[in-house]
C-alpha cells in the first residue's frame, strides 16, 4: 500500500515537472517589446523648483515627464510588453535626495517611493549612489520593490555580489535578463568607509562570467547589459568608460544601456556578425532611451531578433499630474527645507572668478578648510561651474549652490615637492599648453555642433592652494610653471619638509588623479597618508554660518598668474 502511494506521488511529481517544462517553452511566433531606460537622474524627480526663479517657473523636464511617456507606452503596448530600467546616479545632485539622505532618514526615501510608483523593473547602482554611505544605499535597497543591481560590487565577507547581479524579467513568456554593473572606478573617488566590505571588479570579466551563466543555466531569450559606465571608444578599453568597447568585444549580449558621462546616443556597433544597439540618455531625465524589440521564436528559441534604438527628448512633454500628486508631500517637505534661513553673506561671490586668479568664492572655501582642520595648506576647486550669489540672506539652497557635492574634509601629509607637483598637474588641466601662441589662457574647446565654449577638462579638478604664496608662470612648460615663494605667513617653504594639507575626501581617495599622477603618490599609499577625517564640507560651512550668523568671502590673494 505504502509502495503504491509512493509510486503515485512520484507519478504526480513527474507530471507536474513535465507540465512545468512545457510551460517554460515559449510558443512559436513573433513577440514585440519595448525597453525604456533613464540614467543619471541625480534627484530630478520634480519639475517644480524649490525656490522662486524669475527666469523660469519649472524645470523643462523631470521624472514627471518620464512618467507621462511610460504611462503612454504601457497603455499602447500593455504592461507585460514594456520594460523600464534606471542605470544609476540617483542618490546625489538635488535637494530632494540630500534631504532624504541626511535630514529625514526615517521616512521612506523619496527615490524608493518614485521608483516603486513607476514600477521600474530594475535599478542599477551608480558611483554617486555609493557616496551617501552604507546607511543610505542599504536602506534604499531594502525599500525598492525591484532588484538593485551591481554584479561587479563584491561583498568581501562572502565573495558574492553585494547587490543583485542580474534579474530575469518574464514579459509574456519572453525571458529577458538584465545584468547590472556599477562603475569600478569608485575606489578612486570615494573614501573607503563609504564602501566598506565591498570590492569593485572590472566590468568585462564580470560581465563575461554572468553572460555565460545566464546562457548555460537560465535559458534566457534576450540579454540586456545596464552599466553605470560611460561610452568611451570602440578601439580602446577604459575602466571608467568602456561601453563602446564592450559592445564591440563581449559576446552573448543583445542590448546595452550606458550612463555616467551624461551623453546622449542611440548607436549601432558591430560585434562580429551581429549589431548591438548602445543607448544613453544624457542626465536629469532630459532624454528617455528606448529600444524596440521584435523577437521571432521557433521551438522555444529565438531564431531572429530585430532591435531599433532611439533617444526621446523630454522637452515639451507634459508632466504627469497623477505622479505629481503622489509625491506632493515629499516635494513640500524638501521645499520647506530648501528655503530655511541660514544666515548672511557679507559680499557677492562668483565661481567664474576662480578660473582667472584668486576669488572670494574659492578663498572662502580655503579659509573654511584651514580653520576647521588646522592644516598648513588647503587645496580646493570651483565645484559650482558658473554660480553667482549676491550678498544678503542665505537659505539652504544657496549652500547647495556654493557646495553641491557631499565631500568630507580630510587632512593628509605631503612633502613640499609633492605639493608643487600636485599644483603643476592641476594647472596643466586648467591652463592652455601654450597660452601666448594660442591666444587663450584657459584650456578650452568649442563644441562643433552647439558652438558653445567648454573646458577641455572637468573644472571641479582645477585645484588652487591657500596657505602658500605662489605664482603660475604661463610662459613656462607645464611641469615648470609653479614657483612657490613662501608659506602664507612669510616663512620659508621647504620642498623636502612635510606639511598637513586639507582637501576633500574625493581628492584624498585619488579623485581627478592629482595625488597619483600629479604628486606621484601611489594609490595604495593614499589611505596611509590621511591623518584626519572631518565632517562634510557643506556641513562645516553651515555650522560656521549658524554659529556666527554670517560668512564673509574675502580674497586671500596668495597666488597669481604671471605675466
Amino acid at each position: 500500500m505504502k509502495k503504491q502511494f509512493n509510486i503515485s506521488v512520484l507519478s504526480i511529481l513527474l507530471v507536474l515537472l513535465c507540465a512545468s517544462c512545457y510551460q517554460e517553452k515559449l510558443k512559436d511566433g513573433t513577440y514585440n517589446l519595448e525597453v525604456y531606460a533613464t540614467n543619471d537622474l541625480h534627484g530630478r524627480f520634480f519639475d517644480s523648483l524649490y525656490i522662486s526663479n524669475e527666469s523660469h517657473a519649472v524645470h523643462p523636464y523631470s521624472l514627471a515627464s518620464v512618467s507621462t511617456k511610460i504611462k503612454e507606452a504601457r497603455a499602447n503596448k500593455g504592461q507585460g510588453n514594456v520594460v523600464l530600467l534606471d542605470t544609476g546616479d540617483h542618490l546625489q545632485g538635488d535637494n530632494a535626495v540630500f534631504y532624504y539622505n541626511f535630514i529625514d532618514t526615517v521616512s521612506e526615501h523619496v527615490f524608493s517611493k518614485v521608483m516603486n510608483y513607476l514600477k521600474y523593473d530594475a535599478v542599477v547602482v551608480g558611483n554617486h549612489d555609493i557616496e551617501p554611505g552604507h546607511r543610505v544605499y542599504d536602506k534604499v535597497a531594502g525599500e525598492l520593490t525591484m532588484p538593485y543591481l551591481a554584479a561587479n560590487a563584491i561583498n568581501t565577507k562572502t565573495g558574492k555580489p553585494y547587490f543583485e547581479p542580474y534579474t530575469i524579467l518574464n514579459k509574456n513568456g519572453v525571458k529577458i535578463a538584465v545584468i547590472g554593473l556599477t562603475n569600478p572606478n569608485i575606489p578612486n573617488w570615494l573614501s573607503p568607509h563609504l564602501w566598506e566590505n565591498i570590492e569593485f571588479k572590472e566590468i568585462i570579466p564580470t560581465l563575461e562570467h554572468w553572460v555565460k551563466e545566464l546562457h548555460e543555466n537560465e535559458n534566457v531569450h534576450f540579454v540586456i547589459v545596464a552599466m553605470h559606465a560611460g561610452l568611451g571608444h570602440e578601439d580602446s578599453y577604459s575602466m571608467e568608460d568602456p561601453a563602446r568597447f564592450v559592445a564591440e568585444n563581449v559576446k552573448g549580449i543583445d542590448l546595452i544601456f550606458a550612463a555616467h558621462d551624461h551623453k546622449v546616443t542611440a548607436e549601432k556597433i558591430q560585434n562580429g556578425d551581429k549589431e548591438i544597439w548602445l543607448l544613453e540618455g544624457g542626465a536629469r531625465a532630459s532624454t528617455l532611451s528606448k529600444a524596440t524589440l521584435e523577437l521571432t521564436i521557433k521551438d522555444g528559441d529565438v531564431v531572429l531578433s530585430k532591435v531599433e534604438g532611439e533617444s526621446i527628448s523630454m522637452r515639451g512633454i507634459e508632466p504627469d499630474g497623477d505622479y505629481a500628486k503622489f509625491c506632493r508631500e515629499e516635494f513640500l517637505q524638501v521645499k520647506e527645507f530648501t528655503n530655511r534661513r541660514v544666515g548672511m553673506l557679507i559680499n557677492d561671490i562668483a565661481s567664474r572668478d576662480g578660473y582667472f586668479g584668486p576669488s572670494a568664492y574659492i578663498d572662502m572655501i580655503h579659509t573654511l578648510q584651514l580653520k576647521a582642520s588646522g592644516a598648513d595648506i588647503s587645496f580646493a576647486a570651483p565645484l559650482s561651474f558658473d554660480t553667482k550669489i549676491e550678498k544678503g540672506e542665505l537659505n539652504y539652497q544657496n549652500l547647495l549652490d556654493i557646495y553641491p557635492y557631499e565631500n568630507q574634509l580630510n587632512v593628509i601629509e605631503m612633502t613640499g615637492r609633492e605639493i608643487k607637483n600636485y599644483l603643476a598637474y592641476s594647472y596643466s588641466a586648467w591652463v592652455n599648453s601654450n597660452p601666448v601662441q594660442n591666444g587663450h589662457l584657459l584650456n578650452i574647446k568649442t563644441d562643433s555642433l552647439s558652438g558653445r565654449v567648454r573646458f577641455q577638462n572637468q573644472s571641479f579638478n582645477f585645484d588652487s592652494a591657500a596657505g602658500i604664496i605662489y605664482e603660475v608662470d604661463i610662459t613656462k612648460s607645464e611641469g615648470e610653471r609653479i614657483h612657490i615663494l613662501s608659506l602664507s605667513d612669510g616663512t620659508a617653504f621647504n620642498l623636502e619638509a612635510s606639511y598637513k594639507v586639507a582637501l576633500t575626501s574625493y581628492r584624498a581617495s585619488g579623485g581627478g588623479y592629482l595625488l597619483e599622477k600629479g604628486a606621484g603618490i601611489p594609490k595604495v599609499q593614499m589611505e596611509d597618508r590621511i591623518v584626519a577625517r572631518l565632517a562634510d564640507v557643506r556641513e562645516i560651512l553651515y555650522g560656521q554660518i549658524k554659529a556666527e550668523g554670517y560668512i564673509e568671502a574675502e580674497k586671500l590673494n596668495q597666488w597669481k598668474f604671471v605675466p
